[in-house]
């Protein structure tokens, strides 16, 4: 009897033994498609807007959609190793000075390339405006987002502005930033966009938030997140970071932003305290109503119908053209056309 247990129990890991080599193979050959796919993917969207990446930032910004939750736990150099060693993957993609792009579009090098230098310029003049703006009472952070925010900014382009504030003031210190942007002729205009700075978003720092605005699969928003640079922090980007986790689900290596000395500008204290004072006893409604008696009419008729224009007392976004949709359209195109 006991002789005969134990060979049942031989022959069964002896079964298994020889079933394992299969199922590793099969389970391999699954997480590599899934790899190479989410490669495409990531590269796909940055080619929307003519950006080639490298190895660390196609690791960084891998896309993973809900299938792919191995994928989840990648190292950089376990990308490195798939770029440099699948074949199908190096028939759709090309190399060059560092960077990876879709076959085909090698121009995008220069491009990227030329942006940045751009950048570097447009980046300058932020930081001298925002010096400014930084003493604006219960402004807690200003962060440079949209394309300029990743150096790929085009010359013709405006300087985009998110910018997080303290509970209940937010009216106000949209109030002083729009005012000083008019005032001195920085704002963007119908024939002017150049370099100009455009504050069109703000929050308070009890919403930070945003999965609320997103669209169905939106795939813009989660990197849009990533992308934001704290050029003015009092630490709230942190916090801003920690909100928004959810994003971790299709961008699991996300990387938070700490800005070199170039582009970051120190706390100020005793002088924006001192204009705290000042500004204490003004009700944040008293700002509201103002600003909603010049809003123009095409923003008060778009206010909370959807997200391009939310008109809340913690959010402030006025954003009347969301290409979001046609992005998520010409990515799922260009996907289907290499994967």
């Amino acid at each position: 009897m006991f002789k005969n247990v134990l060979f049942t129990i031989a022959s069964i890991i002896k079964s298994v033994k020889l079933q394992l080599p299969h199922i590793t193979k099969k389970r391999y050959t699954i997480h590599m498609r899934l790899l190479e796919e989410a490669i495409l993917s990531t590269l796909s969207y940055y080619d929307i807007f003519d950006y080639p990446l490298t190895s660390v930032e196609i690791w960084k910004w891998l896309y993973v959609d809900g299938s792919g939750d191995e994928l989840r736990s990648l190292q950089f150099h376990d990308i490195q190793k798939e770029l440099d060693s699948n074949k199908d993957l190096k028939a759709k993609i090309t190399f060059k000075l560092g960077f990876y792009f879709i076959k085909g579009r090698q121009a995008i090098v220069a491009t990227r390339m030329s942006r940045y230098l751009l950048a570097e310029k447009k980046f300058h003049k932020a930081k001298r405006i925002i010096r400014i703006l930084r003493f604006v009472p219960y402004i807690k952070m200003i962060g440079i987002c949209n394309t300029l925010a990743y150096n790929n900014s085009r010359s013709k382009a405006d300087i985009d502005l998110f910018i997080i504030t303290r509970r209940g003031r937010i009216w106000q210190s949209r109030f002083f930033v729009a005012g000083f942007l008019k005032i001195f002729g920085l704002r963007p205009s119908g024939t002017n966009t150049q370099d100009t700075l455009c504050a069109s978003f703000f929050i308070d720092e009890d919403h930070l938030d945003l999965e609320s605005l997103a669209i169905k699969d939106d795939i813009y928003l989660p990197y849009w997140i990533t992308q934001v640079v704290p050029v003015y922090d009092e630490g709230c980007y942190q916090q801003f970071m920690e909100a928004n986790s959810w994003i971790k689900i299709h961008l699991p290596n996300v990387l938070t932003i700490s800005p070199t000395s170039r582009r970051r500008i120190k706390k100020v204290s005793t002088v924006k305290y001192f204009l705290k004072l000042l500004t204490y006893l003004i009700p944040d409604k008293v700002f509201k109503n103002y600003q909603l008696k010049v809003m123009p009419d095409v923003l008060r008729a778009m206010a909370n119908r959807d997200s391009r224009v939310v008109v809340r007392d913690y959010m402030l976004k006025f954003h009347d053209t969301d290409r979001r949709a046609s992005f998520l359209e010409y990515w799922n195109k260009r996907r289907a056309e290499i994967i």
